[in-house]
């Protein structure tokens, strides 16, 4: 955090950004247009990903996107990061969790995915808007 503005102010787009600092299962601040959460839902149970997703839900405007960057598990037993599964649950009792996963989930917090988008990195940005 102590990086970023530095680091927008570099790139030209310190003042299309407000850094707010905050805990997400107390509140998410209201309003924005996007809501950013990197390598952060695999870290949880589900009861603590939904307090996060229902927060943010809370905090959404209609148009507003949640965009999460995870690790999402390929379906059924399709080769892939399995493993990493087992890590997240052993060291932090969160789970790494298949798109179909992340959509139930999602749905609990009254959120619908709209899109799974693959990167060149092991992890994938999942779209979810309202419900």
């Amino acid at each position: 955090m102590t990086d970023a503005p530095v680091l927008l102010q570099a790139l030209g787009v310190a003042d299309r950004v407000t850094i707010q600092e905050g805990n997400a299962f107390d509140s998410v601040p209201p309003g924005a247009d996007v809501y950013l959460l990197s390598h952060v839902i695999h870290d949880w149970n589900e009861d603590k990903c939904l307090t996060i997703l229902r927060n943010c839900r809370a905090a959404m405007t209609p148009t507003s996107r949640l965009l999460i960057i995870e690790l999402v598990l390929r379906e059924g037993n399709a080769p892939g990061f399995g493993s990493s599964d087992m890590v997240m649950m052993a060291l932090t009792g969160g789970a790494e969790r298949t798109a179909r996963e992340l959509a139930s989930l999602l749905a609990r917090a009254g959120l619908t995915i709209t899109r799974v988008l693959p990167t060149t990195t092991s992890a994938s940005i999942v779209e979810a808007q309202s419900a």
